[in-house]
């Protein structure tokens, strides 16, 4: 449900939502007392919103952990916490990756490090230009009345998204570098956003602080495919702030390509070599 506090805000939500129309995503076009009948929580300040029925949500971090638990039982080998210190270059290919736990001699090779793919790159002599934009989040204990689907509260660029009996409150864009700290002026103002939109949130506990380092590109696309100076290097990394949403796909195609199969889109647009 994407949220409105003001009309022209509105006005562009209605505008986007009949584009999208024309490509098959179905939306539903809310006033202010329509967005309130749906979420009781919503502010009288809100105006209306745009109801997308077909769009989802999911906890990332319970995500990944059966991902790989099923990953194991399928005979994956994973090394947490594992460096990769180097790798040893024959001709066109990389012939072993050096790491903390050893060496391995690969027949193909993933690079999907995310914002640090640009320093693994390096090694290889690759130009990976992605610049970490950190987000935040925290996560409340769920208020009386709390919203039941995610909700983008669009003027304060806030994601409010429910998880049973918690709700998640994410934003913010910080360009920092590979920095990890917490910068405790943008939770507050994460939290005042929300805040603006929702009643019941004031006073409610902080269960959990979070922040992460998003891997942007200067086009806005993600980098995906085999870089010209390798036969057995695949790159997947590069999408920002929709890494969930394109994760699936992502993975589908690198297995293609891993496979030596045409990949089942046209990738020219997210070629590694883009910028040389």
């Amino acid at each position: 449900l994407l949220v409105y506090r003001s009309h022209e805000g509105l006005e562009e939500g209605e505008e986007e939502a009949r584009l999208l129309e024309g490509f098959g995503l179905p939306s539903k076009v809310l006033d202010g007392a329509a967005a309130r009948a749906r979420v009781p929580a919503l502010r009288e300040g809100v105006v209306g919103a745009v109801h997308y029925p077909e769009d989802a949500h999911l906890d990332p971090a319970a995500f990944v952990r059966n991902l790989a638990a099923r990953c194991v039982a399928k005979g994956v080998k994973f090394l947490p916490r594992t460096a990769v210190t180097g790798f040893e270059v024959s001709g066109r290919k990389i012939a072993a990756v050096r790491t903390a736990a050893g060496e391995f001699r690969p027949e193909q090779v993933v690079l999907a490090a995310g914002s640090w793919s640009p320093d693994a790159g390096h090694d290889l002599g690759l130009r990976i230009p992605i610049q970490p934009a950190k987000g935040y989040s925290l996560t409340l204990d769920a208020p009386k009345g709390a919203p039941d689907v995610p909700l983008l509260c669009m003027e304060a660029r806030v994601a409010v998204t429910p998880l049973g009996a918690k709700l998640r409150l994410g934003g913010t864009l910080e360009l920092a570098g590979l920095d990890l700290s917490i910068n405790e002026r943008r939770l507050g103002a994460i939290r005042r956003g929300a805040e603006t939109y929702l009643e019941g949130l004031e006073g409610l506990e902080v269960r959990e602080t979070w922040r992460g380092l998003r891997p942007c590109t200067p086009d806005g696309l993600p980098i995906l495919g085999r870089p010209a100076a390798f036969d057995n290097l695949i790159l997947a990394t590069g999408h920002a702030m929709i890494g969930m949403s394109l994760g699936p796909v992502t993975g589908k195609i690198v297995a293609e390509l891993a496979e030596g199969r045409p990949a089942g889109f046209d990738l020219t647009l997210l070629h590694p070599d883009r910028w040389n």
